[in-house]
């Protein structure tokens, strides 16, 4: 295996101590609630036990002991950093630096100790342990490039895939190992956290929330057992994915591969159960789904066609390089498409979309119309090129922040744009963006859409996809009206008109509370005001919620 493993010398006084009731001692006496200090310490010592040649069983009593804490450590680490804005910066991009480190280290500490092991056939049982440690390890590494929509670094996947060729070659791969590095303790194999590993990727983690992959990875911990891996030239034909063990590549369709390529690495990953699994917790009541941590169920249908159906772009890309002015945010948007006049009469009573949000399905284009003597226009405020200009300086002078990104290529769906800003932005994966190029702002003709998704690379630094929605939108106010009395609590929204050609109905984007389907609401919209009912929820994103709506009669 020897995957850049470090050279081992021989240990010298200086060395950690890894004699197993030293190391005990040693991690009873750390600092956990001084989690930098605990995360040097425990960086230093994996640091010195990697570099040193020590007997296998001494290295794995070592790292089994230091396990806990270091999940410890890594796990507090992540709560400084995560649901802050993309790219991180500074402290927070050192902090997301240093847990992927501690991972990697204690990876490099188990991939160590498979790499002396796999020399003797007769240390199967440790050997299964430390390849399905060093996994683990790998997947947190893994989660953690994701969360914050980096690139994971080169070299990861041929370490992963070749971890599991070796188990393979020792026939281990279905021997039980008790997981200590979970909350709870529990039995998996070196086949479970492996298809995790290739489900997650399969999941487009980049266009999920953070918390989205947070779920989508624990509860593969669960479901990765109900897919089957086989090898490509087997009877077991089925399976939409393959793998290949022998490349640093994830896994990718298999009707991708050149069958030219292929050959006895190849590995086929069979889904087709997953759509099972994800079917009968959809049929469950909400309440039931919540018990196990699924509020809507917009992720299950997401995952299931990212794990059943191979894509196809509807809309060809073209590449075009302009400079695009993006607002961000329900909120924000509202503001770009509101006039003055009903601006002003906001007051303590509105209230603000805080929530997360995630993808909407829309396709089409949306033109917000701005000309005030146009029939349905609604007039945006903002400030101009100027402001544009002091906002790309850091300078905030309109409540709703306007970014510079630059476009890097679009089609009939949507756009890619580049951030070559050094601040960070307010997108976010799944958030509603209205956008204009730049020198059309006077012009006033913003496009609604939705970050669908994002990711960071050293080559393009931060880049986000966005998919536009319907052909124009109007600004809008709502507030609940429960049993004959209408709620002072006014809240912004955005109106998509009806669509005849399309045969689409019109619809609301409100905040995800307090609206739900069936409750009765007040619509204010250009001067007038009327009763709705909210009849059927499209799209519940977490900070959003899209719904048909239709008059309702005034008790």
């Amino acid at each position: 295996m020897n995957l850049n493993l470090p050279t081992r010398r021989k240990a010298t006084e200086s060395s950690f101590n890894t004699k197993p009731e030293v190391v005990r001692d040693w991690v009873d006496n750390l600092p956990l609630i001084n989690t930098e200090k605990s995360r040097v310490m425990l960086e230093e010592a994996l640091t010195d036990i990697n570099s040193v040649s020590i007997p296998t069983r001494n290295r794995h009593e070592t790292l089994e002991l230091l396990a806990t804490s270091v999940m410890c450590v890594a796990e507090a680490i992540k709560k400084s950093f995560l649901t802050r804005p993309i790219p991180l910066k500074d402290t927070d991009l050192l902090h997301a630096r240093q847990t992927v480190q501690l991972c990697n280290q204690m990876a490099m500490g188990y991939r160590i100790l498979a790499d002396d092991l796999g020399k003797h056939d007769s240390q199967a049982a440790l050997l299964t342990l430390a390849i399905h440690r060093a996994l683990r390890y790998l997947s947190e590494l893994l989660l953690t490039n994701y969360q914050i929509y980096v690139q994971y670094p080169d070299g990861l996947w041929k370490t992963i895939n070749t971890l599991y060729a070796l188990a393979e070659q020792h026939d281990i791969t279905t021997h039980p190992v008790t997981d200590t590095t979970l909350s709870t303790e529990a039995q998996s194999t070196i086949n479970t956290v492996y298809k995790q590993i290739l489900l997650m990727s399969l999941a487009c983690p980049y266009r999920l929330r953070q918390k989205e992959i947070h779920f989508v990875y624990n509860a593969l911990m669960d479901w990765a057992d109900i897919t089957r891996l086989h090898h490509m030239d087997s009877d077991q034909s089925g399976g939409l994915f393959a793998v290949n063990l022998n490349t640093d590549n994830p896994p990718s369709y298999r009707t991708l591969i050149d069958n030219k390529a292929q050959d006895r690495h190849w590995r086929v990953l069979d889904t087709t159960s997953m759509a099972d699994r994800i079917r009968s917790i959809l049929e469950q009541q909400p309440g039931e789904r919540r018990k196990i941590g699924i509020g809507d169920s917009n992720i299950l249908q997401r995952l299931m066609l990212a794990w059943g159906v191979m894509p196809q772009r509807r809309f060809p890309r073209h590449a075009r390089s302009a400079k695009v002015a993006l607002v961000a945010g329900l909120n924000a948007v509202h503001q770009r498409i509101i006039e003055p006049a009903i601006e002003a009469e906001i007051g303590e009573d509105s209230i603000e979309d805080q929530h997360y949000l995630q993808d909407p399905t829309f396709e089409a284009t949306t033109t917000i119309n701005t000309n005030p003597f146009n029939k349905g226009g609604r007039r945006i405020v903002t400030a101009g090129k100027a402001a544009l200009q002091k906002a790309g300086d850091g300078q905030q002078t309109d409540a709703a922040r306007i970014e510079s990104w630059t476009m890097a290529n679009f089609s009939a769906g949507g756009y890619s744009l580049l951030w070559d800003s050094t601040d960070s932005s307010n997108a976010q994966v799944g958030e509603l963006v209205a956008i204009i190029e730049e020198d059309k702002l006077n012009e006033d003709e913003w496009q609604l859409g939705v970050v669908r998704w994002m990711k960071c690379t050293d080559s393009n630094g931060l880049e986000l996809g966005i998919q536009m929605m319907s052909p124009s939108a109007q600004a809008v106010w709502t507030s609940l009206y429960e049993s004959s009395v209408r709620s002072g609590k006014k809240m912004r929204g955005i109106m998509l008109p009806e669509i005849g050609a399309l045969k689409q109905q019109a619809s609301l984007i409100l905040p995800t509370l307090p609206f739900r389907p069936g409750c009765t609401a007040t619509l204010e919209a250009a001067g007038t005001m009327e009763n709705i009912k909210l009849t059927h929820q499209l799209e519940n994103t977490g900070s959003f919620a899209q719904y048909y709506f239709t008059t309702a009669i005034n008790d």
